[in-house]
């Protein structure tokens, strides 16, 4: 079984992650297939292997078919379904989860799930209701910025088929209530008990996220706390939490029958498993039936059928028939992290078991097994969150055993006794809130040593070699072999990222939508020209580009940051930095407003009349010359990169800023690469500036289907007309430039990330 599940794995990886996906005619080769597999044994493996494959690939096809058709995608339309789950609630939005009943006019396969953004939060549709929208419809896509969170694929993995926004319309009403028949009203009655009955408590959202896996209500300060101390994994309700309710339901079960509760023709050992299974069932429903959930209880399932029959299944057993059933219905599992980290979870324990020595008290276990899971999750960890928690160990210590056997029970128990009243069940909420500030406080506590989150700046490969070799590690081998896999971890320990070479620089222009991001680095400096859109405490693009390619590059923060001016969809993403950087070193174009607009305690310098600088023999420039101008896209701080290419970086200036530019520096303006000046606005890029700039290589920054139409038609011809390779962010994702004496290196985000659910 184990060797069956590594094949089912590695033929979802191909057909997940493949660029394209073989024609589904060639499905009905699977019959021939698994005929020849029973009569040729020296080449089952490679039969089976490509039969998954192609078994994987028709279920990819017909999650394909459910995505919002093109012809649709920024259309409007009225669409008609069932809300899925509990709402998101944020100050002015609403984030709703809808399974599609009806799209009027839509005749392709439709969509099963659409999530929207509704753009208010007066009215709040409950879970198991079902409504009428008019909503703006759109594909599903996400930014695409090299070492970021891909959304897109997250989407995918999720089911979403549709996202969009729900209009302001009079067509827009509930046509339906929820019913009791329904575990999306029963979550939502019990949503509103811990808000009435814990309505003071400080940590009501975590409690929510133990009962009912709704984390949309957690603080900002208890979420850093706990992914960065290691222990956000507590709150995502997965295998761990689904084992202890059956372990108590067995537990329960057992002291049912020797009460003499029995059953007529049940042992004790069936007895303790019926009482089990429906606990852990009744427990994946509070959490919506999420897929972490769905993978536990089919394992659970497959532990208690073993057990029931007398079978001896093992850990690995079990673990490789669950991979396989979960697998051979939904192939799209690969993709999502929860997935690799339950089945690392259940792996380490496996391992844990395998080198634990016999008669050790419980409390020896609980280190040791602690000790397994820091040695093996620190790369896991790394490769899925892109840090190292050093405080892992110690929180996890504390957190696991006071979550999983204190404050879990007592929360389950609160809202079983919830329709009782708040006499029964407000006292445990709030002994539970208490015991989770105490939990914070710890882990603020810890964080403060200098326990702090290190980002990971190891490529994907080099954390799957890590990884092999801790396992390696704790395997029981002989000595030498341990020695040999910790030598080989401490040399890839001291791995270092590429930087460039003295005298060049890289340069990253980012995907953020309707925005401007770019990074441009050079052997020991950084440095960053704009932020992209945000939102102080909704929205930030920071952390959709910018800070996981500062991660991946090991740079703490950056030497110095240009606003180019104040306009949000330059300036916006500068929230989130500052946040963290508060003394971050700031120019900007447009100083005064920029200050009124992020609360500074002082206007920054001004870029028009900063000095030329040099860093690692690269050289920078700002071109002066806006004084004269009012508003802020003319008033944009115009960056001129000198290396063995030239790089212009002008913000959105506009036709008569360029035809200053060009009368002002007929000689300086000439660049390899250009960012368009203004989104590709018709504007901007006058046929003076384009061929008095002549760049090789031009990029435009924008969202897909914008409604201002960029980049315009003129512009786009003007760009051909003079020989430019033209890039844009809403098809390519995001560009990067390397310069060299030799030749300019350029690699486009999309064609390094060609994957099945990028299709549009």
């Amino acid at each position: 079984m184990p060797q069956l599940a590594a094949i089912i794995v590695l033929a979802s990886l191909l057909a997940y992650y493949g660029n394209q996906l073989p024609d589904r005619l060639w499905s009905a080769y699977l019959p021939i297939l698994l005929f020849f597999c029973l009569f040729q044994r020296a080449w089952r493996g490679l039969l089976v292997l490509v039969a998954a494959y192609l078994w994987a690939a028709a279920l990819l096809h017909q999650d394909l078919d459910h995505r919002l058709a093109g012809s649709h995608d920024n259309s409007i339309g009225l669409v008609r379904g069932l809300v899925a789950d509990l709402p998101g609630i944020e100050t002015g939005r609403i984030r709703l989860l809808l399974k599609i009943d009806e799209i009027e006019g839509y005749t392709a396969s439709l969509p099963r799930l659409m999530r929207l953004n509704w753009y208010q939060d007066e009215i709040v549709p409950r879970a198991g209701e079902r409504w009428q929208f008019e909503v703006k419809l759109r594909q599903p896509r996400g930014l695409s910025n090299p070492d970021a969170f891909d959304f897109a694929a997250w989407q995918f993995s999720q089911g979403i088929d549709a996202s969009g926004y729900i209009r302001h319309s009079r067509l827009n009403l509930k046509l339906q209530p929820a019913h009791a028949g329904q575990v999306a009203y029963w979550r939502t009655r019990l949503a509103s008990s811990i808000d009435d009955y814990c309505g003071d408590c400080r940590q009501r959202g975590l409690i929510k996220a133990l009962a009912l896996g709704y984390r949309a209500d957690i603080g900002e300060r208890a979420l850093r706390l706990l992914r960065d101390s290691g222990t956000a994994h507590l709150l995502a309700i997965s295998g761990m939490h689904i084992g202890l309710v059956a372990l108590f339901g067995f537990a329960l079960g057992r002291l049912c029958w020797h009460a003499g509760l029995r059953p007529a023709g049940l042992n004790r050992l069936h007895t303790a498993a019926w009482v089990a299974m429906p606990a852990a069932v009744v427990y994946a429903a509070l959490a919506g039936f999420s897929l972490p959930t769905v993978r536990a209880l089919v394992m659970l399932s497959i532990l208690v059928a073993g057990l029931l029959q007398r079978q001896r299944i093992n850990l690995l057993q079990s673990l490789s028939l669950t991979v396989v059933c979960i697998l051979l219905i939904d192939p799209r599992a690969v993709g999502s992290s929860s997935f690799w980290l339950s089945v690392g979870a259940l792996l380490v324990i496996g391992v844990a078991r395998l080198r634990m020595p016999r008669g050790l008290p419980w409390w020896q276990q609980l280190l040791l097994l602690q000790c397994f899971f820091s040695v093996l999750f620190a790369p896991l960890g790394a490769l899925v969150f892109d840090q190292l928690n050093p405080a892992s160990w110690p929180a996890n210590i504390i957190a696991i055993p006071l979550i999983s056997f204190v404050v879990l029970p007592m929360v389950l128990l609160a809202c079983l006794l919830s329709p009782a009243g708040p006499q029964l069940a407000g006292p445990l909420l709030k002994l539970a809130d208490l015991l989770l500030q105490l939990m914070l406080d710890y882990l603020q506590w810890l964080l403060s040593l200098g326990l702090e989150p290190v980002p990971s700046a190891y490529p994907r490969m080099l954390l799957l070699i890590l990884l092999l070799l801790a396992g390696w590690l704790l395997l029981p081998r002989g000595l030498g072999t341990r020695i040999a896999a910790a030598t080989g971890i401490c040399l890839l320990m001291g791995w270092q990222p590429q930087r460039p070479p003295q005298g060049e620089f890289e340069l990253i222009v980012f995907d953020v939508g309707m925005g401007t991001s770019v990074l441009l680095r050079t052997r020991h400096h950084s440095l960053v020209y704009d932020f992209g859109p945000g939102r102080e405490g909704v929205y930030s693009a920071s952390e959709w580009g910018l800070l996981p390619a500062m991660r991946k590059r090991a740079l703490e923060r950056p030497d110095l940051a240009v606003v180019s001016h104040v306009d949000q969809d330059h300036s916006g993403g500068l929230y989130r930095l500052l946040r963290s950087y508060p003394e971050l070193p700031l120019l900007s174009g447009t100083p005064r407003k920029l200050r009124e607009r992020f609360g500074l305690p002082r206007s920054p310098p001004s870029c028009h009349d900063y000095p030329a600088w040099q860093w690692d023999g690269v050289e920078f420039e700002f071109l002066p010359g806006a004084a004269t101008w009012d508003g802020t896209n003319n008033r944009s701080c115009v960056l001129l990169v000198k290396a063995s290419q030239r790089v212009l970086l002008p913000g959105d200036i506009e036709r008569g800023r360029e035809q200053q530019l060009v009368e002002d520096y007929p000689q300086l303006l000439q660049a390899d690469v250009l960012l368009v000046p203004h989104h590709g606005s018709d504007t901007s890029s006058s046929s003076g500036f384009v061929q008095q700039v002549s760049p090789l290589y031009a990029v435009v920054t924008l969202s897909r289907n914008n409604r201002w139409g960029f980049p315009s038609a003129a512009v786009t011809a003007a760009y051909a007309g003079a020989g430019v390779k033209l890039y844009r962010s809403d098809q390519d994702g995001a560009v990067s430039f390397a310069s060299s004496p030799e030749a300019l290196a350029v690699k486009v985000d999309n064609a390094v990330k060609k994957r099945i659910w990028r299709r549009w």
